[in-house]
């Protein structure tokens, strides 16, 4: 033995040979399986750097070999494991669907002895679990959803199940529960087919005993149970409630008394259709025009009506105006508190509702007027209905004027104003002013020069005659004052001839506003007729300024219509104006021009007159000259 290693007893049992000496080589077993996220592998693959060139590799290797012996998996798959790829990579996101049923016994029913419920078990490759779901159905009344959590399923030797043990039309036992297995999923032949397992054709589910029972008593569905007339050459026809108790009473089921309307329950559940329609009811006494919604339950032909509430309708909310039922068409009356029945055929069903026409609601005159969406499309895919058809019907009434109580004639108490107040309410408001006037036109006032004229029906005396006035017109509230100047020695005390009001025209109610007055015009104010002779500065200046309101201070307007009337008469014009001039000077004053265009026969106000010479007399020298004048014209 060399120096340094220990020496070894000669004893029987501990003497070794061996090719080398210990200190040259250990012989130092290392770690190669260890568990990564639960899963079992090898060291020396962590180290490999073309994991997908090896994956593929090994893919396309146990694909293109073939299965060898009795075993599942081809000879290629039981190389050496330091060559072989970890399951769980190889097989990452694999998984096989095999679709079948099996079949649940049921007792005391006579009806059916069994029942076929189909499944669907899923074979995970990389773990080689398995999992089997159940898929829900609507109103089935059973539990259903994963009929067996994911985990490594047993045989009833012990062993776990491979995919060599799943076959289209095979049988597995799982958990004691025979599962058939009809159909696989195109991945699932492919992966098995590649690796020398051919799966049969799909296989066709068996009869649900309850289905083959209803079909064998199939003729009683849907008839309607025994009836009898009421009354000879009757057609109303009801059902004697006493033979179908007895029966009852005796075993006969349910769905040979009453029909069998299951399958149009699971066909038609949660399908409902809606219909808007109103109810008018303005012929009876407090009668109104009302709209609801009718609600028509395809799963059991039921109807209901509900209340639209409408606001400020002054009316209590009630939504449910007819409880869900059955709906007649005809009303019966009857003796008793007891609901009538009434057969399938005397209620209304789908093929009875169509827009603009009406439906009887227990006596009540219902018209159908639009639908929603899901029921216009429901009646063109089932029943043919056009869009025309099903296009909603227009019931927008005309709004009428609301009618209001007509005034009676001022009766000359007091103004207008708080007459009519009188006539619009119980206890009387002050009559409402306009604010923007109040706002916009206070402190300005129009005042004219006016003096009394006669009429045919008037006559004043000299004296009347020669007074003059002072009109003021306020146009913050289209209101006038008189006030007649003191004049010394004449005999009459000057002062307030009116007071401040509204001046009303002759047997009207239209009073007299500014586009009255101008400076000529005549307004009649409490049988006396007074002329308008003048006007002051300011009101001359503020006519011209809104000379499109007052048009008489428009001269431009004036000019248009002078230019009009000249018209065949240039001759005359000028000569009158001409010998207007005396002096011939070649101007005229604004007296002169307006006595020669009034000879010349031409029409115009005093106020346009007016105008007319404060516009020509720049200068304010009086005088007005002839040539510019006719350039105005024309002439």
């Amino acid at each position: 033995m060399s120096g340094g290693a220990p020496p070894i007893p000669k004893l029987p049992g501990y003497t070794v040979c061996l090719p080398q000496s210990l200190s040259d080589k250990g012989f130092k077993k290392g770690q190669t399986l260890t568990y990564v996220n639960g899963y079992q592998r090898e060291d020396a693959l962590a180290q490999v750097k073309d994991l997908p060139e090896r994956i593929a590799q090994a893919t396309d290797g146990a694909m293109a070999a073939g299965a060898t012996g009795t075993g599942f998996l081809p000879a290629s798959m039981m190389q050496d494991t330091a060559t072989k790829l970890p399951q769980w990579v190889e097989n990452d996101r694999k998984v096989l669907r095999f679709y079948g049923y099996f079949k649940e016994s049921v007792v005391e029913s006579n009806m059916e002895n069994h029942r076929i419920r189909k499944v669907i078990l899923y074979y995970y490759l990389e773990d080689d679990s398995m999992h089997v779901a159940e898929p829900r159905q609507d109103n089935s009344g059973i539990p259903q959803g994963v009929f067996i959590k994911r985990h490594r399923v047993t045989r009833d030797d012990g062993s776990f199940f491979n995919p060599g043990d799943f076959s289209v039309g095979d049988t597995v036992s799982i958990y004691g529960r025979t599962f058939y297995l009809v159909d696989a999923d195109s991945f699932t032949r492919e992966f098995m087919a590649a690796r020398g397992k051919e799966q049969g054709p799909p296989l066709p589910y068996p009869g649900d005993p309850v289905d083959v029972y209803r079909a064998t008593f199939g003729m009683n569905r849907g008839r309607a149970p025994e009836a009898r007339e009421d009354s000879p050459g009757s057609t109303t026809r009801r059902v004697n409630d006493f033979k179908a108790y007895v029966e009852a009473r005796l075993g006969k089921p349910s769905h040979l008394l009453d029909g069998d309307r299951l399958r149009q329950f699971l066909e038609n559940n949660k399908k409902v259709l809606r219909f808007w329609c109103v109810w008018d009811e303005r012929t009876t006494m407090y009668g109104d025009r009302r709209p609801y919604v009718l609600h028509y339950y395809l799963e059991d032909d039921s109807v209901e009506v509900l209340e639209i509430n409408e606001n400020n309708s002054g009316r209590d909310p009630f939504p449910v105006f007819l409880k869900r039922g059955p709906l007649p068409k005809v009303v019966v009356k009857t003796n008793t508190t007891l609901n009538p029945k009434f057969r399938k055929d005397q209620c209304y069903n789908a093929g009875d509702f169509r827009l603009g026409l009406f439906i009887n609601v227990l006596g009540r005159d219902f018209y159908l007027h639009d639908a929603d969406t899901f029921t216009k499309q429901w009646y063109k895919d089932n029943l043919g209905y056009t869009d025309e058809e099903m296009s909603p019907v227009d019931i927008k009434e005309p709004i009428l004027p609301k009618p209001r109580a007509a005034v009676p004639a001022y009766n000359g108490y007091g103004t207008i104003e708080d007459s009519l107040q009188n006539c619009l309410s119980l206890v009387p408001k002050p009559p409402k002013r306009d604010l923007h006037k109040l706002m916009n036109k206070d402190k300005i006032i129009l005042r004219f020069v006016v003096r009394m004229v006669d009429t045919d029906t008037h006559k004043h005396s000299a004296t009347d005659l020669a007074r003059r006035f002072i009109l003021s017109y306020f146009m913050m509230d289209d209101s006038n004052l008189i006030f007649e100047p003191p004049v010394r020695n004449t005999g009459i005390a000057g002062g307030k001839f009116l007071e401040r009001q509204k001046i009303y025209k002759p047997r009207s109610e239209e009073i007299y506003t500014y586009l009255d007055l101008y400076v000529g015009a005549t307004i009649e104010v409490f049988n006396r007729t007074f002329e308008l002779l003048e006007a002051d500065e300011y009101t001359l200046t503020y006519m011209e300024n809104y000379k499109d309101i007052f048009v008489m201070a428009d001269t431009d307007v004036l000019i248009r219509s002078l230019k009009a009337q000249v018209g065949g008469k240039e001759d005359a014009v000028r000569s009158s104006l001409i010998a207007a001039d005396k002096g011939g000077s070649g101007s005229l004053s604004g007296d002169d021009l307006e006595a020669g265009l009034q000879s010349s026969g031409l029409k115009f106000t005093r106020h346009q007159a007016i105008s007319l010479k404060r516009r020509l007399d720049k200068n304010k020298t009086g005088t007005i000259s002839i040539e510019e004048f006719l350039g105005l014209l024309g002439l």
